[in-house]
C-alpha cells in the first residue's frame, strides 16, 4: 500500500477535539469574514467560465449629472419657418428602388452641406403592418422599381447648384432633380413647355414614356402621378420639354403615341390663373344672357298693342267675330284680350292705313 506510514492512524485517533465554542457569537466571530458583493463581482473569472446573474441583486441606475432627462421635441415651424426651409429643399425623383442613401449623401455633398435626407414614395409590400414597419424590416413591393428623396441644404444657393444633376443616369434611371418651391414665372415656364398625358398603363415607367416622346425633341423629366399608399401609377402624367417646340411636335404625333399597347391622350398644359378667369369670364356672360332673355319674355307677356290713330283704335276691341276695316277682330267672345308682339301690331296696322288710303 503506497503512501501509508507506521502510526498515521494511531496518531489520527489519539487526536485532542477542538474546543466547543460558548455561544452563537463565539462562533461567528471564530469563521473567516465573508467578502462584499463588490469583492465578488471584481474576482477575475476562470477561463471558460460564465458568471450566473444574482436575480436577488437590484440594479440601481448610475448618477448623473443631470437628474432628470427631458426628450427632445420638434417645435412646430410657423408659416414662414417652413417656407424658407422649403426654399432649401431639393426634390430627386425616379430613383432606383435599390438606391442607399450614403450613395445620395455622396452624390449632393459637392453643392453644400446638407442637413436631413429622406426617401419617399416607396411602394410597401404589406399596407397592415404599416409604412415604418414595413420600411425596417425591407418588406419592399416587388414590382416597385423607384423611389423619391428630399434633400435640405444648410444654404439656399446650394438647390439652385444641384439642379445640373437632372437628367443624369443613375442605374439607368435617368433621374428628376427639380425645387420644391418655385416662382409664378418658373410655373407659368412650366406650363408652356409641357403636356398632359392620359390613358397610360398604371405599370407604366418614366423610362418607357420618355422612349415614347423623345421624338419630339428634347425632355426635361417626366413626371407620372402615383396613389401615396401603393405606389401604383394613375394612368396620367407630365411631360416638360426643354422648349416649347416640343410641344407642338407632340400636339401633332399624338394620334400616334403608344405606351404597353395602349395609345396615350396628349393635351397642353394651360395656365390654372387663365383657365379659372375664362370660366369665371363664361359664367358672368352666361348670368347676363339670362337676365336679359329673362327681361325680354317679361316684356312680351306684358305688351297689350297700342292704341291705333284714326279708325283703328278700336282694331283690337274683344267680342263676337265680325269685319271691321276689312280686318277679323281676333276675339273669340271672351272678354279676355289675347297677347301680341309688337313687330305684328305694326304689320297689321301698317296693312289697314295702306287700305284706307287706298280707298280715299
Amino acid at each position: 500500500m503506497e503512501g501509508y506510514a507506521v502510526g498515521d492512524i494511531s496518531s489520527f485517533l489519539n487526536a485532542t477535539p477542538a474546543p466547543t465554542p460558548a455561544s452563537a457569537n463565539d462562533l461567528f466571530a471564530s469563521a473567516a469574514p465573508v467578502a462584499s458583493l463588490e469583492e465578488v463581482y471584481a474576482k477575475p473569472l476562470a477561463q471558460g467560465k460564465r458568471r450566473k446573474k444574482d436575480k436577488s441583486v437590484k440594479k440601481f441606475p448610475k448618477e448623473s449629472d443631470e437628474d432628470e432627462e427631458t426628450e427632445i421635441k420638434f417645435k412646430p415651424l410657423t408659416a414662414e419657418e417652413q417656407l424658407a426651409v422649403n426654399k432649401r429643399t431639393l426634390f430627386v425623383g425616379n430613383l432606383p428602388i435599390t438606391f442607399k442613401k450614403k450613395h445620395l449623401h455622396k452624390m449632393f455633398s459637392e453643392f453644400g452641406k446638407i442637413e436631413s435626407l429622406r426617401f419617399r414614395s416607396v411602394a410597401v409590400s404589406d399596407l397592415k403592418l404599416g409604412r415604418k414597419v414595413c420600411m425596417k424590416a425591407n418588406k419592399v413591393n416587388e414590382n416597385a422599381t423607384n423611389k423619391n428623396a428630399y434633400i435640405v441644404f444648410a444654404a439656399e444657393e446650394c438647390v439652385g447648384e444641384a439642379l445640373v444633376k437632372n437628367g443624369s443616369k443613375v442605374d439607368e434611371h435617368s433621374i428628376r432633380v427639380d425645387k420644391l418651391t418655385k416662382t409664378k414665372r418658373e410655373e407659368v415656364d412650366d406650363q408652356k413647355n409641357s403636356i398632359f398625358i392620359g390613358n397610360m398603363p398604371f405599370a407604366a415607367t418614366e423610362e418607357e414614356v420618355r422612349e415614347a416622346l423623345i421624338q419630339c425633341g428634347e425632355i426635361e423629366y417626366v413626371r407620372l402621378l402615383r396613389d401615396r399608399e401603393t405606389n401604383i401609377g394613375k394612368g396620367i402624367g407630365y411631360v416638360k420639354f426643354v422648349d416649347s417646340a416640343g410641344v407642338l411636335l407632340a400636339m401633332k404625333v399624338k394620334d400616334s403615341v403608344s405606351v404597353g399597347g395602349r395609345q396615350l391622350r396628349i393635351q397642353r398644359c394651360r395656365n390654372k390663373v387663365a383657365l379659372e378667369n375664362k370660366k369665371k369670364a363664361a359664367d358672368e356672360k352666361k348670368k347676363v344672357a339670362g337676365e336679359k332673355k329673362k327681361k325680354e319674355g317679361e316684356k312680351k307677356q306684358g305688351f297689350r298693342g297700342r292704341k291705333s290713330k284714326g279708325g283703328d283704335k278700336d282694331l283690337f276691341k274683344t267680342g263676337p267675330t265680325k269685319k271691321k276695316n276689312g280686318f277679323k277682330n281676333p276675339g273669340k267672345g271672351s272678354n279676355k284680350q289675347k297677347p301680341m308682339t309688337k313687330k305684328k301690331f305694326d304689320k297689321k296696322v301698317n296693312k289697314v292705313s295702306k287700305k284706307n288710303q287706298a280707298k280715299k
